[in-house]
C-alpha cells in the first residue's frame, strides 16, 4: 500500500482522530452499485464529522489510499475473508495517536456468519492493546423464527431447532459484543431496548438513522420523461434490495393483479434488484427467482434491477406513494431516509409501527396532526390496498410530506455527526440548523 506524505500522517496521526471500519462506496460516489447501504450511511456520516477521520475499507480492485476532503481512505481488507480482521488489526498498528475504534457492522456486510462473528475476537485485541472500540449495529437479531425467510429456514423440526440454536448464538454474540466495546451504537429508539437484557446500558447508545440533506431533487415531470413513464399515471414504489424482510415478494404479490387505483392507472415498481450480500445464496436466489416470476406474470409489476446513484433523485420524483411491506423490524431503514430527504407519501406494514414510537418521529406526526396508524396496513393485501388508496385519495399526502421535511432538520447528518462525536469524545452535541436543499413539497409538479 502506497504510504502516506508527510503532511497526511501530521492532519491525520492525531488522538482526535476518528479511525472508521466500513464498506464503503467508489470514489467520488456516495450511493455506488455493488455494496450495501451501509457504505452509503458511513460516507454520508464521516464527511459531516468536524475532525479528522480515517476509513478502513473494502478493496475494490487492489489496495488504495487515497484522501477526500477531511477523510484518509485506505482499502486495506478483503471482504469474507477471515483473514480481514488481522489485515485491519496491522492497519490500524500503522498509527501511534488515534484511539477511537468505530466499526460499521451487519451481519452479512463482512461476509460468512463465521468471519463476521469472528469481530468480537478483534474488538476485544483493540481493546487489549488500549483502543476504544465501538461497533454501529445495524441490525439486531433476537428472534430468528420470525426472519426464516431471510435465513433460509422453513417450517421443518429441524429448522426449528436450527432456530433455536440460532437465537443463542445471537444472544451470546451481543453480550461479547458488549465486553469488547466502549460504546455499541443503535440507529432507533427501539432497537436499543432490544439489548437491554443483553449490553450494560450504560454502553448502549441511541442515534436515529441520519437524513441526507444533500440531495437535489427534479420535479416528477422531467424524471418521468427520463425514466419514460407517462405522465397521467400513477406510481407505487418499492425501493431498495429485494430482499425477504422488507417484504419484496409481497410488494409484487399485492399488486400484481392491479391495474387501476381510485379509477385512475397505476404501475407498480420494485426499483432495486438482489441483495449484494445475499446474492450467492441458493436458498435466496430461489426467492428472488418466485419474484421475477411474479413480476413476468403481471402487467401491473415492473422491477428495475440496481438503481444508480444519478437515477435515485428520479425514481423518488416520480414515485406518487412508496410502500413499505416489512415483515421484520431489525433494522432502521435506510430508505426510509430517502422518502424524508425526498418529501414522499409513504406508507408501512404494522411490523414497522415500533420504529415511530421514537420522540422526533411521535412529535413530527403530532405537529402535522397524524397518528402512525394513519399510514399503518397489517400485511394482506386487502388491507396494503385499503392503505395505499387511503393515502392516494390526497388527503394525507401533504401532511406527510411536512413529516419530510420537519425529519430532514431533526435527523440531518450533520446532527448526527455531532452526537457521534458526543458519544465517543464526549463533546458537547449542539444541533445544527441544516439548510434545506429539496424544495417544498407543493413544489413537486405533475
Amino acid at each position: 500500500m502506497k504510504k502516506l506524505t508527510k503532511k497526511q500522517q501530521a492532519h491525520f496521526d492525531t488522538p482526535d482522530t476518528l479511525v472508521v471500519v466500513s464498506l464503503y462506496p467508489k470514489k467520488g460516489e456516495t450511493y455506488s452499485a455493488g455494496t450495501t447501504g451501509v457504505a452509503s450511511y458511513t460516507k454520508n456520516l464521516v464527511t459531516n464529522m468536524n475532525r479528522p477521520v480515517i476509513v478502513l475499507a473494502d478493496i475494490l480492485t487492489k489496495p488504495e489510499v487515497y484522501q477526500e476532503n477531511n477523510t484518509l481512505v485506505l482499502r486495506c481488507f478483503d471482504h469474507n475473508d477471515p483473514q480481514l480482521w488481522m489485515q485491519l488489526f496491522k492497519t490500524i498498528r500503522q498509527f501511534k495517536h488515534p484511539k477511537q475504534i468505530l466499526l460499521q457492522f451487519d451481519f452479512s456486510m463482512y461476509g460468512s456468519m463465521i468471519t463476521s462473528g469472528l469481530i468480537t475476537a478483534f474488538l476485544s485485541l483493540l481493546k487489549l492493546f488500549g483502543y476504544k472500540p465501538s461497533v454501529v449495529s445495524h441490525h439486531v437479531v433476537t428472534h430468528t423464527q420470525q426472519l426464516k425467510g431471510h435465513l433460509g429456514l422453513n417450517n421443518s423440526i429441524v429448522d426449528g431447532i436450527k432456530s433455536r440454536l440460532y437465537d443463542a448464538i445471537f444472544q451470546l454474540f451481543y453480550i461479547l459484543l458488549g465486553l469488547a466495546t466502549h460504546k455499541v451504537i443503535l440507529l432507533e429508539e427501539t432497537l436499543k431496548h432490544k439489548l437491554t437484557h443483553l449490553i450494560p446500558a450504560h454502553k448502549l447508545v441511541a442515534i436515529p438513522h441520519a437524513v441526507d440533506t444533500s440531495l437535489k431533487t427534479v420535479s416528477k415531470r422531467q424524471a418521468r420523461r427520463r425514466l419514460n413513464i407517462p405522465q397521467d399515471e400513477q406510481i407505487v414504489m418499492f425501493f431498495g434490495f429485494a430482499n425477504w424482510f422488507k417484504g419484496a415478494d409481497l410488494f409484487a404479490d399485492y399488486f400484481q393483479n392491479t391495474s387501476k387505483i381510485l379509477g385512475k392507472k397505476t404501475r407498480f415498481i420494485i426499483a432495486g434488484g438482489e441483495s449484494s450480500t445475499l446474492n450467492d445464496k441458493p436458498y435466496y436466489q430461489q426467492f428472488f427467482d418466485k419474484i421475477l416470476h411474479t413480476i413476468y406474470n403481471s402487467k401491473a409489476v415492473s422491477i428495475t434491477g440496481y438503481v444508480p446513484q444519478k437515477q435515485i433523485k428520479d425514481y423518488f420524483a416520480a414515485a406518487d406513494l412508496v410502500v413499505f411491506p416489512y415483515r421484520y423490524y431489525m433494522c432502521a431503514s435506510g430508505v426510509l431516509s430517502l422518502v424524508f430527504s425526498y418529501n414522499k407519501p409513504f406508507i408501512i406494514s404494522s411490523a414497522l409501527k415500533e420504529m415511530f414510537a421514537s420522540d422526533d418521529l411521535a412529535k413530527a406526526f403530532a405537529n402535522c396532526e397524524l397518528k402512525p396508524t394513519d399510514i399503518q396496513f397489517d400485511l394482506t393485501q386487502k388491507d396494503c390496498l385499503r392503505a395505499t388508496k387511503k393515502v392516494l385519495r390526497n388527503g394525507l399526502k401533504q401532511k406527510i410530506r411536512s413529516v419530510g421535511t420537519i425529519m430532514k432538520t431533526e435527523r440531518s447528518f450533520a446532527n448526527n455527526a455531532k452526537l457521534y462525536e458526543a458519544a465517543l469524545f464526549n463533546t458537547q452535541a449542539e444541533p445544527v440548523t441544516t439548510k434545506q436543499t429539496a424544495i417544498p413539497a407543493y413544489e413537486y409538479r405533475a
